[in-house]
């Protein structure tokens, strides 16, 4: 067996003194040791009989060594207990015949137990006295430092097989130590890079004042960084590589260096610069097309419009039955032309990307009703019926586009119109599910027409094509109109298919999200501001948990209004103190607070069955009208979610709902709008109407907030971007997100809520997309701003004439 020991080359030499119950070799200041320590110890006389063995080498090999056994006895005893006992035996002649101490002796026993061995031998002057022997049990550190260089091994292993280049430097940034992957991808050798300076044998001339720069920004602001840079190879070529370098610390927490891997990304930068050249062609080319068609729409409508009107002018003079039959032939087909340059005009806009969504107040009854009458004049004496059926759960004003929502139906129905000689055109609304205030609902137009072929589906939602090749021989048209309708569709965040309906030939079936206002459609006209008959709660008690100014003080006001009693936290530790201090009739939180997230403070409330609140109403509110949330809501326990920014009357619904005990409807009439103010109309008019029905006083204190407060919190938020703090990020557009609808910059809020959406995951390698939606939500607001603060001045007017 090879000895791991070590020589020391000079003889121990014990004091005299006497022991009262041990061997006079004890009779000396290490005696106190033998019997103190935790090793075990076995004492040999100067003719190596074994005169002594301590407890601890008992517990260890067992009481098998008879006192004063031989030399040769105590070899025969102890080698069958080792791994190999013929290199033990021979190394222990040899300790006896040099009798100079040994350290660090190794024995790997046969139970699988690893020992350290320490020999000392005794001497007074140079007459050997005897020996000290320690044995104390390594077993658990060689399993730790086995498993230490089986992991080194195993990491040195991965980083030189790796497609990943490691190197270490120091804080000048020498390099300390390469790795094989680093060698392959500089070709260098591991002698020819350690000492020399990564920045000048790795970068470029132009870029080693970046790179220095970078090392810098890693050692002084002690942060990672992850960055691409060009590299050059020892043969001179020159390669792309993606770099993460961090900081390399000593035991003592101080900076030594650093360590960096570098990933070999040049194909990714080729296609990279491919695809940037492919894209600009593109958008040169989109940029032509969309000037081409604004000259072309230019050219062709002046002309048509004048066909149109002359054709109209001639129909009202006298003319005999030949001369009216040219005339109708000249209506139609100008007709005809003139949806043909519509469609390719509005394909274009939505490619480009210069159609918007924007949501306003609708009915959707009359929106259906009127096309149904608008067809039915078109069908003429066509024997095709066209029928309405709406799902009757559908009794509210819905917000949403009902520009495109109409367009939408105009081609679908148009479609069926053209393909339908005789038979039913239906259309059918239906509500397919409902969360808080936004309603998913599908519409579906089926026609007893032609019908299309099922191996055909897939072309009929593509730009110019048709699901036959003879359609546009007997039928006209484009192929656009459903390819428009399919795009508008999913412009709104819905989905376009084709279903199969019985009795009919085709049916197109498309689903779309709308927020419901909760207003009842029979309201009747909307210049008619709604009010909630005056009901108190006078004994009421509600917690408002609230952070965002805006929304505070427009809660406040309306509690104030209904004379209800509340207390304010703006932070979770305030909430749970007032939470466990006294009862509340009802619980009205944000989702998102400071210091705690809602759900957890729901949690908490319904944990406890001692806490005085534990089985008090939770309505939480919040700017995300998902059903991920509502089910995340219901889980902690919340009772009842109000979508944000939310009107007085559906505040108040929630109120009659959990505070009014004999559970009575509270009645609702229709007034006169009183106040006679009439907001911008760059403004979203009717949403603002309808948010502060006729008190202007509290809509002047929340333009007032806004004006004050937004353009310093979205600063803060483009700070968070810039450090890349997406947490914060996002926490923030979520609170600041209801504010812009509260002034009527609802499109506005609509791209936040994008760009919450894109905060979720991979915000790194979206940064480019992150940036650009911020810059627009900022340059809408530095554009809407003077609009909101003149319309707040016009406001606080307007209440000082009137004495309100």
């Amino acid at each position: 067996m090879k000895s791991i020991g070590k020589e020391a080359n000079r003889k121990t030499t014990p004091a005299t003194g006497n022991a009262n119950s041990i061997p006079d070799l004890f009779a000396m200041p290490i005696s106190a040791w033998l019997q103190q320590t935790n090793a075990g110890i076995m004492v040999n006389n100067e003719k190596y009989q074994c005169i002594w063995v301590n407890d601890v080498l008992k517990q260890h090999i067992g009481d098998i060594i008879p006192h004063k056994a031989s030399w040769s006895k105590v070899i025969n005893i102890l080698a069958p207990l080792l791994e190999d006992p013929d290199a033990f035996k021979k190394q222990l002649q040899i300790l006896r015949k040099e009798q100079k101490p040994w350290f660090g002796w190794e024995l790997p026993f046969a139970d699988g137990h690893y020992r350290e061995v320490t020999y000392l031998p005794l001497f007074e002057g140079d007459k050997f006295m005897g020996s000290i022997w320690q044995i104390v049990d390594i077993t658990r550190r060689r399993s730790v430092e086995d498993a230490i260089r089986w992991n080194e091994e195993k990491f040195r292993s991965v980083l030189n097989n790796l497609n990943a280049a490691m190197c270490e430097t120091d804080l000048d940034g020498r390099i300390t130590r390469v790795y094989e992957s680093f060698c392959r991808l500089s070709g260098y050798k591991e002698d020819e890079l350690i000492g020399k300076n990564i920045t000048d044998v790795f970068v470029p001339a132009e870029k080693r004042t970046f790179a220095t720069a970078l090392r810098k920004k890693r050692l002084n602001d002690n942060v990672p960084l992850l960055y691409d840079l060009e590299v050059v190879l020892k043969d001179g070529s020159r390669r792309w590589v993606l770099c993460s370098s961090t900081n390399v610390y000593d035991r003592n927490g101080h900076i030594t260096g650093g360590a960096a891997v570098h990933m070999d990304i040049t194909r990714q930068k080729m296609l990279q610069q491919d695809l940037e050249n492919a894209r600009r062609a593109a958008e040169e080319a989109r940029q032509a097309q969309k000037e081409f068609l604004a000259s072309m729409s230019h050219e062709i409508r002046t002309p048509l419009n004048a066909i149109i009107g002359m054709a109209h002018l001639l129909e009202e003079t006298q003319l005999d039955n030949q001369q009216k039959e040219y005339i109708n032939l000249l209506k139609h087909s100008s007709g005809i032309l003139l949806g043909i340059v519509s469609d390719i005009l509005d394909i274009s806009r939505i490619e480009a990307g210069e159609l918007q969504v924007n949501q306003r107040e609708f009915h959707l009854r009359e929106l259906i009703q009127s096309l149904r009458h608008t067809f039915e004049l078109k069908l003429g004496r066509r024997p095709v019926k066209i029928t309405a059926e709406l799902d009757p759960a559908i009794n509210t004003w819905l917000i949403g586009d009902n520009m495109l929502l109409n367009q939408i139906l105009l081609n679908l129905l148009g479609n069926a119109e053209k393909f339908t000689t005789e038979g039913q055109i239906a259309i059918r609304v239906q509500q397919e599910s409902w969360l808080n205030n936004k309603m998913w609902i599908s519409f579906r137009i089926c026609d007893t027409g032609i019908g299309i072929k099922k191996d055909k589906l897939e072309h009929i939602f593509r730009n110019y094509k048709q699901a036959e090749g003879d359609i546009r021989e007997k039928y006209g048209g484009t192929g656009l109109g459903l390819a428009i309708a399919k795009q508008l569709v999913e412009l709104q965040g819905g989905t376009i298919v084709v279903e199969e309906v019985p009795g009919f030939q085709t049916a197109f079936c498309f689903t779309l999200p709308f927020m419901d206002t909760g207003k009842p459609l029979a309201a009747g006209n909307r210049s008619n501001a709604r009010k909630l008959q005056q009901r108190t709660f006078e004994n009421a008690n509600i917690l408002v948990v609230e952070d965002n100014q805006m929304n505070l003080r427009y809660i406040m006001s309306l509690l104030q209004k209904y004379k209800i009693n509340y207390n304010v936290a703006t932070n979770g530790p305030d909430a749970i103190y007032f939470l466990e201090s006294r009862q509340f009739d009802l619980i009205l939180m944000d989702i998102r607070i400071p210091g705690m997230n809602g759900l957890e403070l729901a949690q908490k409330i319904r944990a406890d069955e001692n806490l005085p609140n534990v089985a008090t109403p939770v309505i939480a509110t919040t700017a995300v009208a998902m059903e991920s949330t509502a089910t995340m809501a219901r889980a902690a326990g919340i009772s009842d979610i109000l979508t944000k920014p939310y009107t007085p009357d559906q505040l108040l619904q929630l109120f009659n709902k959990y505070l009014n005990e004999d559970e009575t409807e509270i009645i609702m009439e229709e007034v006169q709008n009183i106040s006679g103010y009439d907001f911008n109309p760059d403004l979203n008019v009717q949403f603002l109407n309808g948010l502060y029905e006729n008190n202007i006083s509290y809509a002047a204190d929340l333009f007032e907030i806004f004006i004050r407060i937004i353009r310093d919190e979205m600063a803060k938020v483009g700070e968070q971007l810039e450090r890349s703090d997406w947490t914060s990020m996002k926490f923030n557009l979520h609170k600041l997100k209801p504010n812009f609808a509260m002034v009527g910059l609802t499109w506005i809020t609509e791209k936040i809520q994008a760009l919450e959406g894109i905060l979720v995951v991979d915000q790194e390698q979206r940064r480019n997309e992150i940036t650009r939606l911020y810059n627009e939500i900022v340059s809408e607001m530095n554009k809407y701003y003077p609009i909101v603060n003149a319309e707040y001045e016009k406001m606080r007017k307007f209440i000082e004439t009137n004495g309100l």
